[in-house]
């Protein structure tokens, strides 16, 4: 407004007075820089301060303006405009304009990616307009202020713009005044005198008044401030501040000049970052100090620190892409010390993603190649790995071969981190093979060492390894749990996915928990970081609560089915023909459901589960020839799991039921029930005592007992396929025997276990 137009105003309210007249004005606190005495001589005056609006707000005034505007688009404009509605309004006709959005009915639609949202034209010339009504000292200090970021500190714009603090702060107290500046004044804040633009659209537009070379001395200024403050969390900023002087800088000698502090600082922030288990951030800060370095062996010990962060947040394909990255690097740079170093995290890497059998050659492979002089560390880091890719695989003896070449050189050499992880490998390999207190023996002191040397990765593996080994259900759920928080504390998604898993199984045969169990493996709480392994198993597990409650699970098969085209891993296939042998026992289709298991027994290294389920399905299909061949398999199996034990008790117990030999069958069964009592596996015991009752009937007191037992469990889980099956067995055996009839109707899930040893097992 001018002066005329400002005169007619208050001419208008004092020739008003005696009308029912309200006059509006909406303005900058600009305007009482011309009029201070605006509005002191009129009657009935008002004042608002009109505060930016809540998202709330500007979601319901974009609704408005826009119906339809797809969800990533509010969210972008929401950050963009500060609560401002004139920002927001203003960005959307850009949007438009640039045919970025583009009506569809009644709705808009982004064209393709939003991406970045740029300043619109109209908001850049109003912004500059009012930083252009400042005097000289008060923009520059504006521009200042922009690259310090954000937010500032006295102290800080102080350092970069030479004036001492005693004559910025009546400045600053004047640019708040003009709403251009907020400062934090809540003495419970830790930011409290902290400044900062009020929007950060006005620092967008200041920051772009800056020349290149005014920009790149201002940062450089930012950066030795921060730099003299020796504060390790300012770790991030100092890296920004130098990226920043280098992208500002010229090509040449005074690019090189700023690109090796940017490296230094970035590397710095990223290794601050992983410390802190922000490994995302921590491979964003490495990609940026790649991608300005020129020496390929610099070059190739970032990628490789990026690729073990990568790896820690579960993106096991971009870590992959990283260490290849590295590995030729190196190897065009003659380093053969870190192409072994390399290759040994590749193999890592691809056990990870769910590939361990395109692991061992690529290990096989590397220690074959690696120099007989080489780094000794290197060779017992590639030998443990190997070793760990074959017991992931089922080959625990030749795992057992590897994990002692490699403790052979580490235990000489105090390489305690690898000592722990390959006791990790061995120990799991000795419960493949039935040794289960030595394997119990070496996953505790795999715990103890990596402990005391302070190596998350490999405690919160041996703590998962030796969860699957305990007796009981409810301890193996807590240490799972507890391996969970430890993977989560330091960010590595990777085990923290395996450890949660593993736990929401061993709920599941506590046969409790199960509405809180299901949506934590629901697709809206999942992230999205992961190796199809990841997802497999977590479908799988989940499929066990839905079957359980007579659920569908058709999705759930179309995903798996597609997931284990893109994993080796033998989980993959075993999964899919166990989620089918299920399908088909709720069916009534027995002998498609023993099939089904036999073949999930055949696809998984480590079977007996699946081998398990095929008796059963076998037995309630009256084959008794079958599941007394499975049996045989069973019992071949060198393990010496309490679980398994129990499974082969249960077999006979079901056999012995078959063949007449009532008494028999009813004291196995018993057995098998004292045992899962005893170890808290609830549900397998209301399985156990279903079949007591399904195969063995009749008006005994142990086998009404057993109803009872399992009918309690069924209903504590809300298992009604089981109930209904209870009700049919007790129903059919009054009106007399029919052990080898099929079902009629259906309402059974048969208990499939969802990993190689168990879920969240061997990893």
């Amino acid at each position: 407004a001018d002066s005329g137009l400002l005169d007619f105003i208050e001419h208008l309210l004092e020739w008003s007075k005696n009308y029912p007249l309200i006059v509006v004005t909406l303005a900058r606190p600009e305007l009482l820089d011309r009029r201070p005495d605006w509005g002191t001589n009129t009657r009935n005056l008002a004042r608002l301060a009109l505060e930016p609006l809540s998202d709330a707000a500007m979601r319901q005034l974009l609704d408005g303006f826009v119906p339809g505007l797809p969800e990533a688009a509010i969210r972008a404009i929401l950050a963009r405009a500060d609560g401002m509605p004139l920002y927001a309004v203003e960005t959307v006709r850009a949007l438009v304009a640039e045919g970025r959005l583009a009506r569809d009915g009644d709705a808009y639609r982004p064209v393709g990616e939003l991406g970045e949202l740029t300043v619109p034209d109209s908001l850049r010339s109003l912004i500059a307009s009012r930083l252009d009504a400042l005097d000289p000292t008060d923009r520059s200090l504006v521009a200042d202020a922009a690259v310090v970021g954000q937010t500032f500190s006295l102290a800080s714009l102080s350092a970069i713009s030479g004036h001492r603090p005693e004559t910025l702060e009546p400045r600053l107290k004047a640019l708040v005044r003009r709403e251009l500046f907020d400062v934090e004044i809540d003495p419970r804040s830790p930011e409290r005198g902290q400044y900062r633009f009020v929007q950060s659209l006005i620092r967008e537009v200041a920051y772009g008044t800056l020349a290149k070379r005014e920009r790149r001395a201002r940062h450089l200024a930012a950066a030795r401030y921060f730099e003299a403050l020796g504060d390790d969390e300012l770790a991030g900023l100092l890296a920004a501040h130098y990226v920043a002087a280098h992208q500002a800088s010229a090509e040449g000698a005074e690019a090189d000049a700023v690109a090796i502090q940017a490296r230094l600082a970035l590397t710095g922030a990223a290794e601050r970052a992983a410390t802190l288990g922000a490994h995302d951030q921590a491979v964003s800060y490495f990609r940026q100090a790649i991608a300005i370095t020129s020496d390929p062996r610099e070059s190739a010990q970032l990628n490789l620190r990026a690729a073990v962060s990568a790896n820690a947040a579960a993106k096991h394909a971009e870590a992959a892409v990283l260490a290849r990255a590295a590995i030729e690097l190196a190897r065009s740079s003659g380093d053969r010390e870190r192409v072994g170093t390399g290759e040994a995290l590749l193999g890592e890497i691809l056990i990870d993603d769910g590939r361990p059998p395109e692991a061992i050659p690529v290990l096989q492979a590397a220690i074959d190649a690696f120099p007989a002089g080489g780094d000794d560390e290197v060779r017992a880091t590639m030998l443990a790995n190997l070793s760990r890719a074959l017991m992931r695989t089922g080959q625990p003896a030749q795992s057992i071969q590897a994990a002692d070449l490699a403790l052979d050189i580490a235990e000489h050499l105090g390489l305690d981190r690898i000592v722990a992880e390959t006791f990790n490998n061995k120990g799991s390999s000795l419960s493949q093979l039935g040794r289960r207190r030595e394997s119990m023996a070496l996953l505790q002191a795999a715990v103890d060492v990596a402990h005391r040397g302070g190596f998350v990765a490999a405690e919160i593996r041996a703590i998962s390894n030796l969860s699957g080994l305990y007796d009981h259900a409810r301890e193996a759920r807590d240490s799972y749990r507890t391996a969970e928080e430890l993977a989560l504390r330091v960010g590595n998604r990777s085990l923290a996915k395996w450890s949660a898993e593993a736990a929401r199984y061993q709920q599941f045969t506590l046969a409790e928990g199960w509405d809180a169990a299901l949506a934590e493996g629901s697709d809206d709480r999942v992230d999205e970081a992961g190796s199809a392994l990841d997802e497999i198993r977590r479908l799988a597990i989940s499929s066990l609560y839905l079957l359980g409650r007579g659920e569908s699970t058709d999705a759930i098969l179309a995903r798996i089915e597609t997931l284990s085209t893109q994993t080796s891993d033998s989980h993959g296939p075993a999964s899919l023909h166990a989620l089918r042998s299920d399908r088909a026992l709720l069916a009534g289709d027995y002998g498609r459901a023993c099939d089904e298991a036999v073949l999930a027994s055949r696809a998984e290294q480590l079977s007996w589960f699946y081998t398990s389920a095929a008796v059963s399905a076998a037995l309630h299909a009256g084959d008794l020839e079958r599941a007394r061949q499975l049996t045989e398999r069973l019992e071949a199996d060198p393990r010496t799991d309490n679980v398994l034990v129990t499974e082969r008790i249960r077999a006979r117990a079901g056999i012995a039921a078959l063949e007449g030999r009532t008494d028999e069958a009813i004291a196995r069964y018993g057995d098998a029930m004292a045992r899962h009592r005893a170890t808290g596996d609830d549900w397998d015991l209301a399985r156990t005592a279903l079949d007591l009752v399904a195969l063995v009937g009749g008006d005994r007191p142990a086998v009404r007992e057993a109803a009872a037992e399992a009918r309690a469990i069924f209903e504590r889980a809300g298992a009604r396929p089981y109930l209904e099956w209870l009700d049919a067995a007790i129903a059919t055996h009054q009106t007399g025997p029919t052990t080898n009839r099929p079902r009629e109707r259906a309402g059974v899930a048969l208990d499939i276990r969802a990993d190689s040893t168990k879920p969240g097992g061997a990893g």
